[in-house]
C-alpha cells in the first residue's frame, strides 16, 4: 500500500521539525557555552576590580585567558589572592597557578625598584580558570620518542618541559639570562648533579644543579618574573629538586627560543 500525498507532507514536516530542532540545539550549545564561560570570566573581572584592583587588559595565553591586572607597591600574589574573594577561598591553588603563569615567586612584593626579590614588572597575568591546563608543550613529541628522558629549555616562552619516551610529563616556569647574558640555543647532555652547588664565579649557591654544559647550569633560585640570570635556568627550588630527582648525568636535551602564544583582547572580558 502506497504512501498518500497528505502523508508525504506530513513526514516532510516532520523532518523539517527535527532538522530545526537539532540545529536550535547546537546554536544553543554553542552560544549557551561559550555564554556561560564569557560570564563566568566576567564575575570574576569584576570580582578583581571590586577587590581594588585594575585591570590593564585581556587576553589569552596558552589556552588560558586571563586578565591582566597592575601591581600596587607593597602587593605580593600572596596578597593579591588574600584580597580576592574567590581566591582566598582556594588560596594555595591559585597562588601556585599564578606563580606558575608568570614565572614569579609568589613571594616577591612590588616596591617600585628594582630591588632583590621585587616585582619588576607593573602588571601581573591572572589566569581565570583553574581547571584549564596551559598547552605549552605539545602533549606528544613523536621526535623524542626514543628518548626515555629527555629536556626542552624554551627560554622565549620561560619554560622548560620533561619528556618521558615522547610523553610530556611536567612543565616547569624558569628564568633564563638577562640582556647581555643570554643564555645561549644548544643541545646538551647532563654532565653531572650537585645537590649543594655554589658558583665558583659568582660565589651564589644553586641547588639541585644539573651541569648541562659549563659554565652553565639548571638549578633552584629567584624567579621574578623575567629573564634575569647570568645565563644558567632556573628554577623554582622545589621544581628544581623535583627535576634532579628524575633526571640522570647523560640525559640529553635542548635550548630553544619560541614567541609566546597568545590573543590579546583589547575589549574586556566583560559581556
Amino acid at each position: 500500500m502506497g504512501i498518500t500525498q497528505g502523508e508525504n507532507i506530513f513526514l516532510g514536516l516532520i523532518v523539517k521539525l527535527l532538522s530545526l530542532t537539532i540545529v536550535i540545539g547546537l546554536l544553543l550549545g554553542i552560544f549557551g557555552v561559550a555564554g556561560a564561560q564569557e560570564w563566568d570570566y566576567s564575575q570574576q573581572c569584576q570580582e578583581i576590580e571590586q577587590s581594588g584592583f585594575k585591570i590593564v587588559t585581556t587576553g589569552i595565553q596558552y589556552g588560558i585567558p586571563y586578565a591582566e591586572v597592575k601591581i600596587p607597591r607593597g602587593f605580593s600574589i600572596n596578597s593579591f589572592c588574600r584580597r580576592v574573594p574567590s581566591m582566598r577561598a582556594d588560596f594555595i591553588a591559585w597562588r601556585e597557578r599564578i606563580a606558575f603563569f608568570n614565572a614569579l615567586n609568589p613571594f616577591f612584593i612590588k616596591t617600585g625598584s628594582e630591588e632583590p626579590f621585587s616585582i619588576i614588572a607593573n602588571t601581573l597575568k591572572v589566569p581565570l580558570n583553574l581547571d584549564q591546563e596551559a598547552q605549552i608543550f605539545p602533549s606528544v613529541d613523536p621526535s623524542l620518542a626514543g628518548y626515555e628522558k629527555y629536556l626542552v629549555v624554551d627560554i622565549g616562552k620561560s619554560f622548560l618541559a620533561y619528556y618521558h619516551w615522547g610523553e610530556l610529563q611536567r612543565v616547569f616556569p624558569v628564568s633564563a639570562g638577562a640582556a647581555g647574558k643570554g643564555t645561549p640555543l644548544f643541545d646538551f647532555q647532563v654532565q653531572r648533579k650537585s645537590k649543594n652547588h655554589w658558583s665558583n664565579i659568582y660565589d651564589t649557591w644553586m641547588p639541585y644543579a644539573l651541569e648541562i654544559k659549563a659554565p652553565y647550569y639548571i638549578h633552584g633560585g629567584a624567579l621574578p618574573g623575567k629573564s634575569d640570570s647570568a645565563g644558567c635556568i632556573r628554577m623554582f627550588p622545589k621544581n628544581a629538586r623535583e627535576l634532579f630527582q628524575w633526571v640522570d648525568v647523560g640525559t640529553p636535551g635542548r635550548i630553544i627560543e619560541t614567541e609566546k602564544t597568545g590573543q590579546i583582547r583589547s575589549a574586556s572580558l566583560r559581556p
